[in-house]
């Protein structure tokens, strides 16, 4: 699947101002949500779909780069990072 690039809908409710909002993934950020994440790790800021899908792909423990699609199609130069259950196309990772 390709991740990086992608567009999807923010549908969780963290972010407020995003509910039912188109977005672009720009990154995945692989562990965010654990407690032990090491944030200066090689693989945890990722924009490859190849590297991401060798290492297993988006979890629901993850957090992802994006940023509100305009509606010109363009994406804003404000980036966010929702945690992956709450953009439409993981949602399925939810519990």
């Amino acid at each position: 699947m390709k991740v990086i690039g992608a567009t999807t809908t923010y549908v969780g409710s963290e972010i407020t101002v995003l509910h039912g909002q188109r977005v672009r993934i720009f990154g995945v950020m692989r562990g965010a949500l654990r407690p032990d994440v090491n944030v200066d790790a090689d693989d945890y800021f990722l924009t490859d779909d190849e590297v991401l899908a060798r290492l297993g792909g988006v979890t629901r423990l993850d957090r992802l780069d994006v940023a509100h699609l305009r509606a010109d199609g363009s994406a804003s130069f404000v980036h966010c990072d929702p945690r992956a259950i709450d953009l439409e196309c993981f949602a399925d990772l939810k519990d």
